[in-house]
């Protein structure tokens, strides 16, 4: 009895052993995974301020796919591939990084991952809010949207926009020479009577706003003093934030005046920059020179 016990044991334990060699090993996990995603990126996945960054260190390729399944992860944007940029999304692209390693942080990462996806003639529309689209290089135009001068310091460099400068002093066919430069980068530019229309990436849009600013100084003689509106939080109050404004810029000044022989001085107050309310609005209007709005966009923003 004993012996057939222990034979029973032996052929248990071999099951067992045959069981054990025969059971499919665990596939092993990405090594970058994003919640229920199977993407997988070359670059270190981070927390920053609570935020998802990434670390890029070396040089190689990265399927577009996965760069943008691991952006709109890190983000949490919605993107879509326009109908002509959908077949390139099984192409790769490269990336160059330092062999120490750096930072991209979460609010950089539409900057780019756009400008990695210039190697493959794509690139993203709309990434400064949330509905993001990949697109072809040469459509992206297509797809811009139309901005206020007074926006272009608050959006990312790689964003494409569409800006229309109406009421020139200088028809725009008369800085064509200066304009040139702009073209030849890929800026879109259309001509029509005292109106400008570009189309471009922000970087060069901006660039292009302020050396359209310098020239109309320089062909009015003015000081290039310009209007332009400022929406308000709910929680700001637009008389608050005009007096805010005010008082920072106003400049001290002092005269000496003579009077039968006596002399007084005088202290008074000069504004370089005007406020206006609108009615009915938590919005201001502000007049001042171009340099000067970017100052009163900080102090606004200030007030948030």
């Amino acid at each position: 009895m004993s012996r057939l016990i222990a034979a029973l044991l032996v052929v248990a334990a071999a099951f067992a052993l045959s069981a054990a060699q025969e059971a499919p090993k665990p596939e092993p996990l990405p090594r970058f995974p994003f919640g229920g995603s199977k993407s997988q990126i070359p670059f270190d996945v981070v927390e920053q301020d609570g935020q998802k960054a990434w670390r890029v260190a070396g040089r190689g390729n990265v399927r577009i796919e996965e760069l943008i399944a691991g952006y709109s992860s890190a983000t949490g944007k919605r993107v879509s591939y326009d109908s002509a940029a959908a077949n390139a999304s099984k192409n790769s692209v490269p990336y160059v990084g330092p062999d120490d390693g750096m930072l991209v942080p979460n609010a950089e990462l539409g900057d780019f991952v756009s400008e990695l996806l210039e190697g493959g003639q794509l690139t993203l529309v709309g990434h400064s809010g949330a509905k993001v689209r990949v697109v072809r290089l040469d459509d992206a135009a297509g797809f811009a949207r139309v901005v206020e001068a007074g926006e272009l310091a608050g959006l990312p460099d790689t964003e494409w926009v569409t800006l229309v400068r109406t009421g020139l002093q200088t028809s725009p066919r008369g800085y064509s020479r200066a304009l040139q430069h702009y073209m030849r980068s890929g800026v879109q530019i259309g001509m029509e009577d005292d109106m400008l229309i570009a189309t471009g990436r922000v970087a060069q849009v901006r660039n292009l706003e302020n050396l359209i600013t310098k020239l109309e100084s320089a062909a009015s003689g003015s000081d290039g003093m310009q209007v332009r509106s400022y929406d308000l939080p709910a929680n700001v109050k637009s008389a608050d934030a005009a007096r805010v404004i005010e008082e920072l810029f106003e400049e001290p000044t002092v005269s000496v005046q003579e009077l039968e022989g006596k002399y007084t001085v005088r202290s008074d107050a000069r504004r370089d920059v005007h406020v206006s309310l609108v009615p009915g609005a938590n919005r201001l209007l502000v007049r001042a020179r171009a340099a000067d709005h970017g100052l009163v966009k900080s102090a606004l923003d200030a007030l948030k």
